[in-house]
Order: structure tokens, then C-alpha cells, then sequence
């Protein structure tokens, strides 16, 4: 038996013990970029590799297990012209930690979507904004400014989800905005009408 990778998978079992009570039925989440995640449960079998990796896991997996208090909270709303509508009722909602180690520290929801459909979550920067040049990919045509698409998510059959995540990201000051997208045609369906500030300590 390799003790050192039972570790975290103890861990985390005793957290979600502790606070198993305390929480509403929610996907938890980490991401350490776009399809490399574990969704969080009172046991992890397959550990990452990396080490940083391996220890972000660990220490976020804790935190989501337990019942979360955010620092603010923002709306979810239909996207202008430049995106789609869903439907004219889609909502949702993004709370959010100011400061986080070693990652940005979230929690989402969103109603009245389409059923059993997948949709990406992304954080978009601008160039004159912190951290856009910490995010991976530049926007066709507007090289200077970069975005990330993080993770995919599927609604249930009443077009619903919520989840808890913790994104590992670089260090640093970040002010960016939040957008969910359609994987059918890469439209904005829901985005928070205001750019945010946290911190990866």
C-alpha cells in the first residue's frame, strides 16, 4: 500500500464527516485546467501525479467538503446582442472568495437553462486588467486580451446546477469577467455584468 497517496484521501474523508450534515446536495469541484478535475467525495482514488497538484486537491478538497461562507456575491443574467438567450427567465449566481491560496475559490448556480445540456465556464480578462496575461488563451482577433475556459458542466433534466470549485491558477491579482457558454456554438448565455477582483496568494 502506498501510504503517502492514502493521505489525502483520509483527509478528505474526515472532513466530509465532520460537515456532511451541514450541506445541500452540490457537485464540489477542482480544477487544474480544462478536463483534468476531480469532483470532490468522501474518497479519492485517483491522485494526481503532480505534486502541487496532489496538495492543491487536498487542502481544496477540505474546503469544499465544509459549509462555505463567500465573501460577495453576483448575479448571473441574459447576455446583450453579442450573446444568445437561452430562455428570457435563465438566472443565475456567483459567489465568490476575494483571496484564495494557489487558487481561485467559487461557488455557481444557475435556473431555467436547457435540460441535460453541457455549457463551459469561463474567466475572460482584458489587457488593461490584472492577470489577464496569467490567463492561458488569447482571444481570436484580440490577441492581447485572454480568457479561460475551465471546465464543463451538464445541467440536470430541469436545466439546473450548482456546484462548489476551486481553480487552481497562477499567482497573482486577478480582475476578470465571468461567462458561461454554450458547447453547441460557443455563445455567452449567462455572464455577470461586472468585472470582479480576487487574489491567488
Amino acid at each position: 500500500m502506498n501510504l503517502p497517496l492514502m493521505k489525502p484521501r483520509l483527509l478528505v474523508l474526515f472532513a466530509a464527516l465532520l460537515s456532511v450534515s451541514a450541506r445541500l446536495a452540490a457537485e464540489d469541484v477542482v480544477v487544474f485546467s480544462m478536463g483534468d478535475f476531480r469532483i470532490v467525495q468522501p474518497w479519492i482514488d485517483l491522485l494526481p501525479a503532480d505534486k502541487a497538484q496532489a496538495s492543491f486537491l487536498e487542502s481544496a478538497g477540505k474546503d469544499l467538503l465544509k459549509p462555505s461562507h463567500f465573501d460577495v456575491a453576483y448575479p448571473l443574467v441574459n447576455p446583450p446582442a453579442w450573446g444568445r438567450i437561452v430562455r428570457p427567465d435563465s438566472t443565475g449566481r456567483l459567489e465568490i472568495l476575494r483571496s484564495y491560496p494557489r487558487g481561485f475559490r467559487f461557488a455557481m448556480n444557475m435556473e431555467h437553462m436547457q435540460p441535460n445540456h453541457t455549457y463551459v465556464l469561463c474567466i475572460n480578462g482584458r489587457p488593461e486588467h490584472p492577470g489577464n496575461e496569467l490567463l492561458p488563451t488569447a482571444v481570436p482577433g484580440h490577441e492581447a486580451e485572454r480568457y479561460y475556459d475551465f471546465y464543463t458542466l451538464t445541467t440536470n433534466a430541469n436545466g439546473s446546477y450548482r456546484a462548489g470549485f476551486a481553480l487552481m491558477l497562477k499567482p497573482g491579482a486577478y480582475n476578470v469577467h465571468f461567462y458561461i457558454k454554450d458547447t453547441s456554438d460557443h455563445k455567452i448565455v449567462l455572464y455577470g455584468l461586472e468585472y470582479f477582483d480576487f487574489t491567488v496568494r
